[in-house]
């Protein structure tokens, strides 16, 4: 395909060919000035039958005569010059590249005409190269087959960033491209200026994009250094709120040492009184019971015959029976006289039976209250009731009595198995209101140590319920915490069923701290039962706790002090139901 430029030097052969819109005369002067001219005669020809010609053409077009031809009559007059002309875009793109402004003047149509017929007469060869590539005769090439054609065209002046922006202006960028499209393109005469300012531009739009990322990326960095700022800021106000809270905490304690102290006092003075009363109520027990033995003892000295008795008084029963069968045989063959006397004889031995019977029965009673055994009481009781005897030794009464107290000892047992304050409460009373509480002096001793314990638990209890939760977080707030603290809390966990390792992480502790609902330290320390604690960790517990002292814990920390009383109230009352249940066996198995 041969260059724009030798196909420009070309394009003058034929001019002015149609002739047909202008005097014949006109048209041949005005081929004969663009030949001459084009053709770079050496002759100069007349400058002024050059202008006059031009204007004579100018006048045939500027039919008001303003002075300015239109890009519609520009198209028309040279449509008139050359067979099919050029299309308007090539109009507009000649004129925008001679005429100083939208419209054509006397002095530009000259060289406007010469740019046209450029155009003209490259677009005859530009369109068989076209048709070359479109073999389908769509009117339409690729765009590789179009860029191709450009830059064959262009040489080195080809502009790929002009290109590009022409691809991007079309509503299909990929679709065909038609000759339409790209003849202006390839007849505009590119220059190394328009090339150079295209890099120019280019640059500045790399420059632009450079400025715009370096701007971005002092905005990030003031946007880091402002949230490095604003985080830093917030760490000190929460470092600043922290020391606040601890020293309004430590003022609050110091407020609250000397009440608390004085409460404490006074709570160690009910103590120790209760415990001297305690101590005066044991002694009396005490006393009682040795009363109660010396007592059982006396009593038992007088029944130690009451088996030789009963047994003497069942012979005699039975030599009366014996006695009453030979009469009743002697009665058969007797005569009435003997008969009536044998009849005498059976009424009297019936009258000495009935007072060795009545006689059994009373020895009965006391064998029976000797042996201390229900069912032979029982039976005793009904037999001698049965008999309607006259309580003269008030035996009777002693039965009954023992009965009732055997009663009010299985009461007493019972509600001590059940471990219930109340229960305990309506046993004991019910004791002491029957006179029972010297002759059951040793289970009301054991009865009464249970109920002490049971309330100290009941009070514990209710002092985890009204444990404040911001005591709890208290605890839970230490990140480094006092080695007491961390101790009293392991033998906690280790009462509530977790092993001793898992509690050797503080952060494990404080997560077991802070559960919530059914999973709750309050709740599990209200619920656990000391009966199903096992006696080797209640020992094991018991063994961390050993040395430390309650004021001790209470000066470091309340919460702590609280779990430190249930855990040692808990530990007391496993291991006092492991010693009591063993003395009970041991008595038990005493005759």
């Amino acid at each position: 395909m041969k260059s724009y430029r030798s196909r420009y030097s070309h394009w003058s052969y034929g001019l002015f060919t149609n002739g047909g819109c202008f005097e014949k005369t006109k048209l041949n002067s005005i081929r004969e000035i663009m030949s001459l001219t084009l053709r770079k005669d050496k002759e100069m020809m007349n400058a002024a039958e050059k202008k006059t010609t031009v204007e004579a053409v100018f006048l045939q077009y500027d039919k008001q005569g303003i002075g300015e031809l239109t890009p519609i009559q520009m198209q028309t007059l040279h449509g008139d010059m050359r067979i099919g002309g050029i299309s308007f875009p090539q109009v507009l793109a000649s004129m925008k590249y001679i005429c100083a402004t939208k419209n054509c003047t006397p002095g530009e149509l000259f060289d406007l005409l010469q740019e046209m017929d450029r155009r003209y007469f490259l677009l005859q060869g530009f369109r068989w190269d076209f048709s070359f590539f479109d073999k389908l005769q769509s009117d339409a090439i690729t765009v590789e087959q179009a860029k191709w054609m450009m830059q064959s065209v262009h040489g080195r002046y080809f502009s790929p960033g002009r290109w590009s922006n022409f691809i991007k202006s079309r509503a299909v960028p990929t679709s065909g491209i038609a000759f339409a499209e790209i003849e202006v393109m390839l007849c505009d005469i590119p220059s190394k200026q328009s090339l150079e300012e295209e890099e120019k531009e280019k640059e500045r739009i790399l420059k632009q994009k450079r400025q715009r990322q370096e701007e971005k990326e002092r905005q990030l960095l003031l946007e880091r250094q402002r949230r490095k700022q604003e985080a830093e800021e917030a760490r000190k106000r929460r470092q600043a709120d922290r020391e606040k809270a601890e020293h309004e905490r430590i003022q609050r304690e110091k407020e609250e040492a000397l009440p608390e102290q004085m409460k404490i006092d006074e709570q160690k003075e009910a103590e120790a009184r209760l415990k001297k009363k305690e101590e005066k109520e044991e002694q009396e027990r005490l006393l009682r019971f040795e009363e109660e033995e010396r007592r059982q003892k006396e009593e038992d000295e007088s029944y130690k015959d009451a088996e030789i008795h009963k047994e003497a008084a069942e012979r005699a029963v039975k030599e009366t029976d014996d006695e009453l069968a030979r009469l009743n045989e002697q009665k058969e063959g007797a005569d009435a006289n003997r008969k009536k006397q044998l009849e005498d004889e059976e009424r009297r031995l019936r009258g000495v039976r009935r007072d060795h019977h009545h006689r059994r029965i009373r020895y009965q009673l006391k064998v029976a209250i000797k042996s201390r055994d229900r069912y032979q009481l029982e039976y005793s009781v009904t037999e001698f009731k049965e008999a309607k005897l006259s309580d003269d030794d008030m035996d009777l009464a002693k039965a009954t009595r023992l009965l009732q107290q055997m009663a009010a000892k299985d009461g007493l047992n019972k509600a001590m198995s059940k471990r219930e304050i109340s229960d305990l409460e309506r046993a004991m009373t019910f004791v002491r209101k029957n006179g029972f509480e010297t002759a059951l002096s040793r289970e009301m001793l054991a009865a009464q140590h249970l109920l002490n314990r049971l309330r100290r638990l009941e009070r514990i209890r209710h002092e985890i319920l009204e444990l404040k939760q911001a005591t709890v977080a208290e605890i839970r707030s230490y990140q480094s915490p006092p080695p007491i603290v961390h101790t009293v809390m392991t033998a906690t966990f280790l009462l509530l069923g977790h092993k001793e390792r898992e509690t050797k992480d503080w952060k494990e502790v404080q997560a077991l701290v802070g559960k919530t609902g059914k999973e709750s330290l309050k709740r599990r320390c209200l619920e656990l039962d000391a009966s199903t604690l096992q006696d080797t960790i209640a020992r094991r517990a018991q063994k961390l706790l050993g040395k430390l002292e309650l004021d001790e814990v209470r000066d470091i920390s309340a919460g702590a002090a609280t779990f430190f009383v249930w855990a040692t109230a808990m530990i007391e009352e496993t291991l006092s139901t492991e010693t009591s249940d063993f003395e009970e066996g041991e008595g038990n198995n005493q005759p």
